[in-house]
């Protein structure tokens, strides 16, 4: 069977309910390991009791130059991805940052499963998917 005809359904992220008060999910492979990676990214480490090394350590970059911060970021996204999503695969880590109002963001390239190649731009402090804002 080819993976992507396999059905899956599972909660969708961002959380959100439906006017009948069911949670709403996604049944696509591609739309799940999209969430699951914005769900890691957006998970510091230590956050999760059960899985303490569960995310990505944002905070080892926070006071580095900007050779270090990028390499930091790198290596931190990639061992997370390897570590509690092996099935993707990430192509590139493009870190862009905007002097004028201190954000940095982040574009990953990542093949799923399914083989799709999609791109995910993130911005650390606050993240930005399917036209949604989440906190940390």
């Amino acid at each position: 069977m080819d993976r992507s005809t396999i059905m899956i359904t599972s909660i969708s992220y961002p959380y959100s309910v439906s006017p009948s008060g069911v949670p709403t999910s996604t049944i696509t492979v591609g739309k799940l390991y999209l969430d699951r990676i914005v769900t890691l990214l957006s998970t510091n480490v230590g956050q999760r009791p059960m899985t303490p090394t569960y995310g990505v350590d944002w905070s080892t970059s926070l006071f580095e130059n900007d050779n270090n911060f990028r390499a930091a970021v790198n290596q931190a996204i990639r061992v997370a991805i390897a570590t509690w999503i092996p099935e993707v695969t990430v192509l590139s880590i493009n870190i862009s940052n905007d002097e004028l109002n201190g954000i940095n963001t982040v574009s990953l390239g990542v093949q799923l499963p399914d083989d799709t190649v999609t791109n995910l731009t993130i911005n650390p402090g606050l993240f930005t998917y399917d036209g949604t804002v989440t906190r940390i």
